[in-house]
Formats: C-alpha cells, sequence, structure tokens
C-alpha cells in the first residue's frame, strides 16, 4: 500500500478503501519485517508510540466530516499519510539524540517547526530515522548501528562522508513510510537520495525553516523533503514551506531573503509552472568537471580535469541527456568557475583570495558557531536542562575502533573536516551580538559570492539551470574496514554529492531525480538540477517534466508484506462490527539460554462483535489468536539475531481485522532484549527462526 503516491493514498482514503489506521499498521508491519528483520535496514530506529492512538483519532475525524457532524473539523491535505524523519529533528516525547551516544537520553519537549506543520495536516509520524553522530559522516555506525540498502548489501546507501540522512532515504524507499524529511549540510539530502531512487529538493535560504533541527552548521543547514515523484515533492512543500520567525535566516538582516516567501506561496498553492513545457528550449549547462566531454576546451580540461565519471553512470546520463535534447532543450559544456574557485582546482582564485570568504569563518562555524547553535538547540528543545560543558567529548561522535575513519585518521582522507569537541563542550557560548559580528560579514561574502561567480555567469553564459549527475561514483558498504573500499569511498565524486560543499555553503537550491539503475552495480542513481537562488519553483517544475520523460524509478527486491485481510472495495458498504474495539500488547523479550531471545506475549481483544481475525507478529513470524478475550504467545528468536545482526530490540504486533477486511484495532510492542532473573529459565517456545 505505501509505494503508492500520496494522491493515490489519500483519494483511497477518501472512498473509504482503506484508513489511516490501516496505513499506520501496514507501516509497523513492514518496519518489522524489513527493517528490524529480514534485510534488517536498520532505518526506523525509533518508533512514535502514538502512532496508532493517532491513526485511530484520523479516521475518526474523517468519519465525523463525511457526516457533516458539528464537532467535525477540517481535514488536513496529508490527512492519515505515514511519514517519517531523520533523528536529527525534534519530536516531543521522543529523544533527540541526533545518532549521537552523547545525547541518547535527551528527551525533546517540542516540535520542530516543519514537524509541527506536517503533524497539523494530518500526517502521522511513523518514527524517527536513522543517522551517524550529529549528521557528520554517511554511512557510519551511530547510536543505532549502520543503516543497509534496501537495493544491494554490497554498496553504500548514501555517500560515506557526507549522507547522513541515510536512514530517511532507505526508509522512503523501502515504503516504510510514503515520505521523509531529512536535512542537508553538504549533500546528505542528495546522496541519499541518488542511492536510493528518490527525489530530494533542496531549498533557497529562508524557504523552508531549520527550527528545531540539530544544527550542524546553521548557514548551510537546510531541510530536505524525500519522496518517491515530484508530485509527492509539491504535496509537501506546500504544507512545509513559509517562513519562521525564529528560523536564522529570519533572524539576520545582513542578506535580503525575502524572495524566499515568493516561493514559499507557490509552493503551498502546489501548481506547476505557467510554462506547460519547461523543457523545450530550455539551456542547460553540463560541466565538464563532472560529465567529460571530447568536444570541450582542451585548454579548459587541462587546466581543470574532469573527475572520473563511472562508466554505469555515464550511461545514464546520456541517456537522460538525450531525453533532454529530444525535448527541445539545448545541452550546453561549460565549465564550473564557482566550483573551480571554491575547491582551488586548476587556476582559478581561491574564494578567500577574492574576497568572498572570509579565511577565519570555517574555523569559526566548526567551533564558537557549534558550541552556540548546539546549547541552544538543548535550550530551546529538550525537557531537561543540558549542558554541553557536562558531555563526556569522546561521545559525541565516536568512531567505533576498528574503523578506518579512526585508524588513519585523515592520512589518507584530507577532506574530512575536523571538530574539537573539547573545544566545543568547553568554551562558554558567545552572544548573539558576537556572533552576528563575524557571522554577518562571511554570509554577506558568500551571498556575493553566489551573484558574482554563479548567477552573473549564468546569464554571460545564457544558461537557465546546470545538470551534472548527483555523483560520480559509489562506495562500498564495507568502507568501515576495508582499506580498499575506504579508499574508494572517500574518493572525489563518491565521498560527498557533486559539487561536494559549495551549493550548501553559497545558498544554490537544487532538485534531484532518479535517472535510472547502473548497469553493473544494481544500485540507483540521480540526476542533480541547480540554478540561481530562489529560482526552487523553477527548478521544480524542471524536474517534474524530465521525471515524465524517464523511466519510472526502480524499486528495491524486497521481501512481500502483504495487507493482513482484504482490501476494502470502492463503494463497499459500512462495517458490520458492533462497538468499541481495543486491542492491548503485553510482553517481553528474554536473552535464552542458547544465545537467542524469548518472547512471550499476551494479546488482549475486547469489544466488538463481528470481527474476522486477530494476529500476533512477531518478525517474520505470526499466529492467529482468537477475537476476544486474552491469549499467550511464545517466540523463538534464533541466536543468529544477536551474534550476527547485533539485534538488541524485537517488535510484536497485535492486528485485529474486521468483517471489511481493514484493521480495525491494532497495538505494538517494541521490546528490548532482557537477561532473565537468577534461578529462572525460560520455557520452551511455540514459534522459532534461526
Amino acid at each position: 500500500m505505501l509505494d503508492s503516491d500520496i494522491a493515490s493514498l489519500r483519494e483511497r482514503l477518501e472512498r473509504g478503501e482503506t484508513t489511516a489506521l490501516a496505513l499506520a499498521q501496514h507501516a509497523l508491519r513492514r518496519v518489522a519485517r524489513i527493517d528490524r528483520d529480514g534485510p534488517r535496514l536498520g532505518a526506523v530506529p525509533v518508533l512514535d508510540p502514538r502512532l496508532l492512538e493517532r491513526a485511530v483519532a484520523n479516521d475518526a475525524q474523517r468519519t465525523a466530516a463525511a457526516a457533516g457532524a458539528p464537532e467535525a473539523v477540517p481535514l488536513g491535505p496529508l490527512h492519515g499519510i505515514p511519514f517519517t524523519v531523520k533523528d536529527s529533528f525534534a519530536v516531543a516525547g521522543l529523544t533527540a539524540a541526533a545518532g549521537s551516544p552523547a545525547f541518547a537520553n535527551t528527551v525533546a519537549r517540542r516540535d520542530a517547526v516543519v514537524v509541527e506543520r506536517l503533524l497539523a495536516a494530518g500526517a502521522l509520524l511513523v518514527g524517527k530515522t536513522n543517522m551517524p553522530p550529529m549528521a557528520i559522516g554517511g554511512g557510519q555506525a551511530g547510536l543505532y548501528g549502520r543503516t543497509r540498502s534496501p537495493y544491494s548489501p554490497e554498496w553504500l546507501a548514501a555517500a560515506w562522508h557526507s549522507g547522513s540522512s541515510i536512514g530517511s532515504g532507505v526508509a522512503v524507499a523501502a515504503s516504510l513510510c510514503a515520505f521523509g524529511l531529512g536535512e542537508e549540510t553538504v549533500s546528505s539530502g542528495r546522496s541519499p537520495a541518488s542511492n536510493n531512487a528518490l527525489v530530494a529538493y533542496t531549498p533557497s535560504w529562508g524557504v523552508v525553516p531549520s527550527v528545531g533541527n540539530w544544527p550542524l552548521h546553521p548557514y548551510r543547514d537546510v531541510v530536505v523533503p524525500h519522496t518517491r515523484t515530484v508530485s509527492d515533492l509539491r504535496e509537501v512543500l506546500a504544507v512545509i514551506a513559509g517562513a519562521d520567525d525564529r528560523d536564522v535566516w529570519q533572524q539576520q538582516d545582513t542578506v535580503d531573503v525575502s524572495a524566499a516567501e515568493t516561493v514559499a506561496a507557490r509552493f503551498r498553492a502546489k501548481r506547476p509552472g505557467a510554462d506547460p513545457t519547461p523543457l523545450d528550449g530550455l539551456v542547460v549547462g553540463v560541466p565538464t568537471l563532472y560529465v567529460p566531454s571530447e568536444d570541450a576546451d582542451s585548454s579548459a580540461t587541462a587546466a581543470t580535469p574532469s573527475i572520473p565519471l563511472r562508466p554505469s553512470i555515464r550511461d545514464r546520463w546520456d541517456a537522460l541527456e538525450h531525453e533532454l535534447v529530444t525535448a527541445g532543450a539545448r545541452v550546453v559544456r561549460v565549465r564550473f568557475p564557482l566550483v573551480e574557485s571554491y575547491e582551488g582546482r586548476g587556476t582559478a582564485a581561491s574564494l578567500e583570495e577574492t574576497g568572498h570568504l572570509a579565511p577565519e569563518w570555517t574555523a569559526f562555524e566548526l567551533r564558537e558557531l557549534m558550541t552556540v547553535s548546539w546549547q541552544r538547540f538543548l535550550d530551546d528543545h529538550a525537557t531537561e536542562p543540558v549542558s554541553l560543558s557536562d558531555l563526556t567529548p569522546g561521545a559525541i561522535r565516536p568512531d567505533p575502533p576498528y574503523a578506518l575513519d579512526a585508524v588513519e585518521n585523515g592520512r589518507v582522507h584530507p577532506g574530512r573536516d575536523v571538530f574539537d569537541f573539547t573545544a566545543i563542550t568547553r568554551d562558554a557560548p558567545l552572544s548573539d551580538e558576537q556572533v552576528s559580528a563575524v557571522a554577518g560579514p562571511a554570509i554577506a561574502g558568500l551571498d556575493r559570492a553566489r551573484r558574482e561567480l554563479f548567477e552573473d555567469w549564468l546569464r554571460r553564459e545564457g544558461l537557465d539551470v546546470v545538470a551534472f549527475p548527483a555523483n560520480s561514483d559509489i562506495g562500498p558498504h564495507d568502507a568501515d574496514v576495508d582499506p580498499e573500499s575506504a579508499r574508494a569511498a572517500w574518493a572525489d565524486g563518491a565521498v560527498f554529492s557533486t559539487t561536494n560543499h559549495v551549493l550548501r555553503r553559497v545558498g544554490i537550491p537544487s532538485v534531484t531525480i532518479p535517472m535510472g539503475t547502473m548497469a553493473d552495480t544494481g544500485m540507483p542513481v540521480g540526476a542533480t538540477i541547480c540554478g540561481p537562488a530562489f529560482s526552487d519553483a523553477h527548478l521544480v517544475d524542471v524536474a517534474d517534466a524530465l521525471e515524465a520523460r524517464l523511466a519510472p524509478r526502480t524499486r528495491p527486491r524486497l521481501p512481500d508484506v502483504a495487507a493482513l485481510g482484504a482490501v476494502r472495495s470502492a463503494g463497499a458498504g459500512p462495517t458490520t462490527v458492533q462497538g468499541p474495539i481495543t486491542a492491548h500488547l503485553r510482553g517481553t523479550a528474554t536473552v535464552a539460554d542458547d544465545g537467542g531471545v524469548l518472547v512471550e506475549v499476551h494479546a488482549s481483544v475486547d469489544g466488538g462483535h463481528g470481527l474476522t481475525s486477530a494476529w500476533i507478529e512477531v518478525g517474520s513470524m505470526s499466529v492467529g489468536v482468537p477475537t476476544s478475550g486474552t491469549t499467550a504467545a511464545r517466540f523463538h528468536l534464533g541466536p543468529e539475531a544477536r551474534r550476527t545482526h547485533h539485534a538488541t530490540r524485537v517488535l510484536a504486533l497485535l492486528t485485529v481485522i474486521g468483517p471489511d477486511g481493514l484493521v480495525a484495532a491494532a497495538d505494538v510492542l517494541d521490546l528490548p532484549f532482557r537477561r532473565p532473573a537468577p534461578g529462572l529459565r525460560p520455557t520452551s517456545p511455540i514459534r522459532s527462526t534461526p
């Protein structure tokens, strides 16, 4: 069910073919079967315990609205649609760890602005998605372990050093939800989109507020929706776009971001642009830095050599270019002066030399600004007072002792950012005035760099947009332990998304869409389209038109999770269940003598007549239970779950099916493994897995 686009899900809800509760329970069943069992993707480690309760309330609101009841409230545009958010976003009542052991017990007292807007629109939060600690990295393990690709266990689901929204990308690709919210500071939103056949949008400054997201670099951080189609992207942007007075871009007065509200208003209208054929006549610049060309100026190529492009990615890019030209666009090979200057490629003067980037700004971002922004986030969002000075610096972003990132410590990987967590946690936070005195001139210079080195260049070259493969290569999954894989994952073109730091540093908007599957790896790869600041809506229109000309995204081959019961057909009569229904689970998961885990649950179903079935599920195991009264069941998870997959928790679900084939009631337990009390031995199981 969750493979469908948002509009289709909404139509099915409106026609009574499904319910919010059925969608929520199906999302949980997919998490149980695919994320915690089977391929064990590790994408959604934190579930929202209010999901089922909110789904029931959503269905009651829909029923009241359909009946014209006096107490009926207007339904939001995303009413009943399941979604996930990156662990960096604050969600009231849930941990705000950002993947870091240092903040494992920090609980948020309020929602991030975008989360608040989605919940107000009726969307249902399934849970929070995995990430490396503090969004520093991509495929590394954090508090909740590593995240695996749903397409292949051999390859990374995001760039190694900037793909921290990896859990969000995998959750959406694996249909654990309908859409997700990621975040990006360098390429952490674009990269998981490319590796998971998704659409991602990175906004211009101020279009989507990042208030309530754990900041890494506040003037680079942006909210990044992950969707499976551009039409779904429009659905999400219609809800989350728009200024908030607390946002970092509304708090500063150095750079004019008033155009952001025009972009947001366009998104809220959820309408494509006036041009029905945005590709016809479009002039697309393709940098030879990323797509080598024999026709390009040889002297220019010699001055700035191209980054090696994997042949299987080049094949997908050539097919995309063909579609652009067929649609009436003109493709022009160009250099990329902004990137050349920023990265010191060729003979271009650096941004420091041209006066666009203050020499002290990067060091200030990596230390003083992080101290201020982290402490402010904790002060504004944590339920209990947390001081950075009370933390153990090594717990903030630890590398496992076997990880090559720690062993080589920058010797092979000079591009790795260096964070002094001891200084960050020990420094006294600066005042707002002190921060503004440094940040103001810095962002003014970066704004000028974008205008002079990018937007003026676009006009001189007659370009409407710039486009390129989202990445030049892909890293192997074992980059943490295999030296050869580590070198591949840290290579230019794979370690970050294409353009590395540049887009976020100067505020260039972009849209990334799937452009096909690599023939040699079986992994997806995307294309990124970028343009002038505040051309966001036009970029979405271009992406929409290009998506329509490309083959549909490739879905990952994952275990089938069939819906419990028959789906209700359109026009079916009212349910014959009489009276309120409650479903309740309680249970334990105890480590057994053989190293496995014994899961003991008690299911209670009360109220209602005409129920057709009830099921308890633990991982891939299930057992039918009576539709009334209390039933006990035992399941045995083999030692492999703990010893090989390092599992520490298991989901148990109870689903009650009504005569219409829909979920009538449900409950879920997220059980931690525990040791048996001394002198007690677990009894024999009745259901078992290896």
